[in-house]
């Protein structure tokens, strides 16, 4: 989910922290039926994960649950352990990209079939269905996040990008978003920070459904960089490249007050609130594209998978619920990653709604749409990727070739995996 997808190193399992909920350090061998959960590591997240399964264990006395302290990005990591039988997490935190990788490796439980369904209506429906594969839920949300517009209102006011009251004025169309910024470039200031590496693979997705294109068929097999909706998200990349440093992302010189816009997620928010801050921030939806469609963006989110060889497939579906809708769990967890929880009812906490950039964020959130659901993501993340620094860097407005070429590198590998 973060801006960088940080690849897990395969480690030597025996030698992972391991520590079983108010009884100190123990071995990492899972008894038959104990459960083990991979959750993160550090003070704060132990308070919080000793405090929820002491709450979980008041109504399942019987369920005996082994932590295991692992990095969440931590993903190699945990395919590996998936074919351990001592050491495999019954449940753990994996980011969703990955999901229906497992899924149709038939590694994960299928949580449809094992009481999903029930508490379906309790999430966001994008954040509930980015972690279905073959129309089944293989994954339940555990922490989100999206993207918004952040705007330095002193380079907008410099520039007269102002309402009636002098106040900053933000974007809501693409249209006005590009004007803005050819306003900004006139002035000899740097209009936009446009990213050049993964993350910029979830940013583009949101461009993609904001024209109402699609980069892979429904079930995932058939890529679609052809797609109308994506040529144009492309020529809308394109577009606001123009705008941007080409050889280099400048986040960092948005954070310093010398870039006037970038699309960005809830983790940076310590870089320009409080004292920190540089500059005055504003925050702001994503811009509409194409009217016909919603603004929408894009999605990074953490889910909780339960392994198809867990132990004690009852409990451990029941601990995965209950991590996912306890309200106590929820807000501890996500307030301490500076991420957003995943129920509607933990959404509407004061803590989100009473802050000005939050309550941005969360109303983003009920308008977002998940990387493609495909089992070959990374195979899709490097060919975006590359895709769009070609296609900012290409003297030519026609990127025929270059979309052909990168469909067929990945339709290729989809083919290989489920011929």
């Amino acid at each position: 989910m973060k801006k960088s997808i940080k690849r897990g190193t395969a480690v030597l399992l025996a030698a992972a922290v391991c520590s079983t909920a108010g009884a100190g350090l123990a071995g990492c061998g899972g008894d038959d039926g104990e459960l083990i959960l991979w959750w993160p590591s550090g003070k704060a997240y132990i308070s919080i994960v000793n405090d929820a399964v002491a709450r979980f264990k008041k109504d399942n006395p019987d369920v005996k649950i082994k932590i295991m302290h692992k990095d969440i990005d931590a993903f190699d990591a945990y395919k590996f352990a998936l074919n351990d039988d001592k050491t495999r997490p019954d449940v753990a935190i994996v980011d969703h990209v990955y999901v229906q990788a497992l899924a149709q490796q038939n590694q994960l439980t299928n949580l449809s079939d094992n009481g999903a369904e029930d508490i379906k209506s309790l999430f966001p429906a994008a954040l509930y269905n980015a972690n279905v594969y073959d129309g089944d839920a293989y994954a339940l949300p555990m922490s989100a996040n999206t993207v918004v517009l952040m705007a330095n209102n002193d380079i907008l006011k410099e520039c007269g990008i102002v309402d009636g009251d002098g106040n900053a004025l933000y974007p809501t169309t693409f249209e006005e978003l590009i004007a803005d910024c050819e306003i900004i470039k006139n002035k000899g200031k740097t209009a936009f920070a446009q990213p050049l590496n993964s993350f910029a693979v979830m940013e583009f997705t949101s461009y993609v459904s904001r024209n109402g294109g699609a980069m892979t068929s429904d079930d995932g097999k058939t890529i679609t960089f052809d797609d109308d909706g994506v040529v144009k998200a492309l020529n809308n990349w394109k577009e606001l490249s123009k705008y941007a440093n080409t050889n280099a992302y400048e986040e960092d010189k948005f954070y310093s007050g010398n870039v006037a816009f970038v699309e960005m997620g809830s983790w940076s928010l310590p870089n320009v609130t409080g004292s920190s801050a540089r500059f005055d921030c504003g925050f702001a939806e994503m811009v509409t594209i194409d009217s016909a469609e919603q603004n929408y963006s894009g999605l990074g989110l953490y889910s909780l998978c339960v392994a198809r060889k867990t132990r004690n497939k009852d409990a451990a579906v029941k601990l995965a619920k209950f991590l996912a809708t306890d309200k106590t769990v929820q807000l501890a967890f996500n307030k301490e990653k500076n991420l957003f929880p995943v129920t509607d009812e933990t959404l509407s906490d004061e803590f989100y709604t009473q802050n000005d950039a939050y309550k941005v964020f969360v109303s983003q959130l009920q308008k977002c749409t998940p990387r493609p659901a495909t089992p070959v993501w990374p195979d899709m993340e490097l060919a975006v990727i590359n895709m769009l620094r070609e296609v900012v860097r290409s003297s030519s407005d026609d990127f025929t070739a270059i979309i052909r070429a990168y469909q067929t590198t990945v339709q290729q590998a989809s083919d290989r995996l489920y011929k």
